[in-house]
């Protein structure tokens, strides 16, 4: 059963990784709307946009199908992050909040859907043993 959870927490973190690369784009184009990064010939969007659709994905992801005991979801997720934490901090210092605040917002709409997850398995349960 332990190697179950496991398996299904690195594939959210490979998932993760995927939606990150994915999505990079959408989420770079996003933040040059927030913050007109200027231009040059190449298109850095989707490079830009990679480290912030991880983040979101990750904690998003994470947050709303974790298995196991919570100490390791907070071990994962702080050595997951660290790659996009330094990649910001060395790149891009003055919009730091920017990732943080994908961050919790992907944190909070796992939440959200993790309470829904449990709240509709309660009713599930219920109306079993009614």
């Amino acid at each position: 059963m332990r190697y179950f959870r496991f398996s299904i927490n690195l594939l959210l973190v490979l998932l993760s990784g995927f939606l990150g690369w994915y999505f990079s784009y959408e989420f770079g184009e996003l933040y040059d709307y927030f913050f007109d990064a200027g231009g040059s010939w190449v298109d850095l969007t989707s490079v830009s946009g990679l480290p912030l659709a991880y983040v979101f994905f990750l904690t998003f992801l994470l947050t709303a199908f974790w298995q196991g005991q919570r100490i390791y979801y907070y071990i994962w997720l702080g050595v997951l992050l660290i790659s996009p934490v330094i990649f910001e901090l060395y790149f891009d210092l003055p919009h730091v909040y920017f990732p943080l605040a994908l961050g919790i917002a992907g944190w909070l709409i796992g939440w959200l859907l993790a309470q829904g997850i449990l709240y509709v398995r309660g009713l599930v349960g219920r109306k079993a043993a009614a």
